[in-house]
């Protein structure tokens, strides 16, 4: 994210109902084990036991677009991703250019359609200003985008692709290798309408970490033509609210 200078903030909507305190999966892998194996949900203990919300056992059925049962092969090394997450206020913007900062966000990581083609994830980001009055939250900024997968065979690695456009003008494409629940995005290319102001940013790298079953972590640290060395400039920590 990138506030004034570009602000990239990977934020999320609130949707769904709250699920009773005893329908909660209580292992962080349990996306991870149920993308790979549907069937675990019936035949494998761990899982019965530790994953009853993905699994479906409890709760209100899971909307098809969050649901890692139905999520194509090539993504299910991600399927850690999916969910709505969201941070009311703790998430906090520092960089010398501008002043500190906290503000809220909301991210939203679905399942494309199947029928489109390429295997999609859909990412939407909304940020908020957690110091306006009540009522309706104050954009700060947005984003929408999509997440892709691919695998080199002669370097035997995954990377992963995170494309955005945000309401700033600026378009992102990032590209980083995948690993046990995190990924770490490094900046490839960015674009913007020709109106927009000139982005001041020279390198940058996004990482996503999954916490545990229930925290999601995101990470940006760049370089400017103002500050050569790499900062951080956003960190915030999300609660998953749906599934």
């Amino acid at each position: 994210m990138f506030f004034n200078i570009i602000v990239v903030i990977s934020v999320i909507s609130v949707v769904g109902g709250r699920q009773s305190s005893s329908c909660k999966d209580t292992d962080m892998n349990c996306a991870s084990w149920i993308a790979a194996n549907e069937t675990d949900c019936e035949n494998v203990a761990l899982v019965i036991k530790s994953c009853p919300r993905m699994c479906g056992s409890c709760g209100e059925p899971i909307d098809p677009k969050y649901d890692v049962r139905r999520i194509p092969k090539r993504l299910k090394s991600i399927a850690w991703m999916v969910g709505r997450w969201r941070s009311e206020f703790g998430g906090k913007a520092f960089f010398p250019t501008i002043p500190k900062f906290t503000y809220g966000e909301q991210v939203d990581i679905t399942i494309g359609d199947v029928e489109m083609g390429t295997p999609l994830l859909n990412y939407t980001a909304f940020a908020w200003d957690i110091n306006m009055p009540e009522g309706d939250p104050i954009e700060i900024h947005s984003e929408n985008g999509y997440i892709a997968v691919e695998y080199d065979k002669e370097r035997e690695t995954e990377y992963v692709s995170l494309n955005t456009a945000m309401s700033n003008g600026f378009m992102t494409i990032e590209e980083g290798e995948s690993g046990p629940n995190q990924v770490k995005f490094k900046l490839q290319r960015i674009g913007r309408i020709s109106f927009s102001h000139d982005s001041a940013v020279r390198l940058m790298y996004r990482e996503w970490t999954l916490l545990d079953e229930h925290r999601f972590e995101s990470r940006l640290l760049m370089t400017t033509t103002v500050t050569r060395r790499l900062m951080e400039h956003t960190a915030v920590i999300y609660k998953k609210i749906y599934p």
